[in-house]
């Protein structure tokens, strides 16, 4: 009896140490199942933390990424807008200077224009002077005209003609020669300093100059007549009337080329053709003097009674003719 108790407290005891046993091993695997899982909701805690930190920084590298594509946009537009303005300045600048250079250009030959106007109305002025026998005032408007422009032939012929009229060959010549070396191609300037010569006595010069004017201008009428009256007084009458000729051929309306003919056929002997050719002297120009003269003497030449009223008209035309 005591012993059957004794193996049923022995085997109560063993069950219940089996029980504990059984029992600490389930707390012992309950502990590290917990573990487990704790360290599993670590990681993945920690995880999550690392991908959040690493969200926030892509998202941080996005912002820093998007604010340094708006810095360079920003920097990129303010560039563009500084070269912009740049190219809008320089552009404006080179319209204002083209402007200036078109202004000053516009007045540079607006004041060319009434320089040239102002130049020709006083050698129009001149040589009316100068027809007019007013020689003085035509060389003060020919000076006018010089000081204006120094360069134009036109002022010195006329002024040399205004000289010659005067009888000072001298300042003549001085112009004729000016006239020439600002215009070396000047047909009327040679045949003018050809005058010159002729009235200083020098042949020579003034026939080199006529010459030189015909070779620079084959239809100066000018040249010509000149020419022809240089051979009448060098008694060479048959290149004078083809000189003459010439010049009545080039200019129909030449009063002098007429009367240095009917000069030429008078030297000639032959009345009657000076007769007609100052005849039409006479009617290009009435009030001719010389021509009444000479058309007064070649009507004695040949007893016409009427060369006495030429003579006399041309003394009440001109007191110092006919003498």
């Amino acid at each position: 009896m005591l012993a059957r108790r004794a193996r049923t407290l022995m085997g109560a005891v063993v069950i219940t140490v089996l029980l504990i046993g059984v029992g600490s091993y389930a707390f012992v695997r309950h502990t590290r199942v917990q573990q487990a899982e704790l360290k599993s909701e670590e990681d993945r805690r920690a995880a999550e933390e690392e991908d959040r930190r690493a969200a926030e920084a892509e998202a941080n590298r996005k912002v820093e990424e998007a604010g340094k594509q708006r810095l360079a946009a920003e920097q990129e537009r303010q560039r563009a807008a500084a070269e912009a303005e740049a190219k809008r300045q320089t552009e404006e600048v080179e319209q204002q200077r083209i402007a200036a250079l078109k202004t000053a250009e516009e007045k540079g030959k607006r004041a060319e224009a009434e320089a040239r106007s102002r130049y020709a109305a006083l050698v129009s002025q001149g040589n009316t002077d100068s027809k007019a026998g007013n020689y003085d005032k035509a060389i003060a408007d020919y000076n006018k005209a010089v000081r204006l422009d120094s360069k134009s032939a036109l002022a010195f012929i006329g002024r040399g003609d205004a000289y010659t009229n005067k009888g000072d060959h001298d300042r003549a010549l001085a112009d004729y020669n000016e006239a020439i070396r600002v215009d070396p191609k000047s047909a009327l300037a040679f045949s003018d300093r050809g005058v010159a010569y002729a009235n200083k006595g020098d042949y020579d010069r003034a026939l080199a100059d006529y010459n030189e004017a015909i070779r620079l201008d084959r239809k100066s009428a000018h040249a010509f007549r000149n020419r022809g009256v240089l051979y009448v007084h060098k008694g060479d009458y048959d290149r004078a009337l083809a000189d003459l000729n010439e010049a009545i051929r080039l200019d129909p309306k030449s009063v002098l080329a007429f009367s240095q003919r009917g000069v030429l056929y008078v030297h000639k002997g032959d009345n009657g053709r000076a007769i007609a050719d100052f005849n039409e002297a006479i009617g290009l120009d009435p009030n001719n003097a010389l021509a009444f003269c000479n058309r007064g003497a070649a009507k004695r030449n040949i007893n016409d009674a009427s060369g006495n009223a030429d003579i006399a008209m041309a003394r009440q035309l001109d007191p110092s003719v006919c003498r």
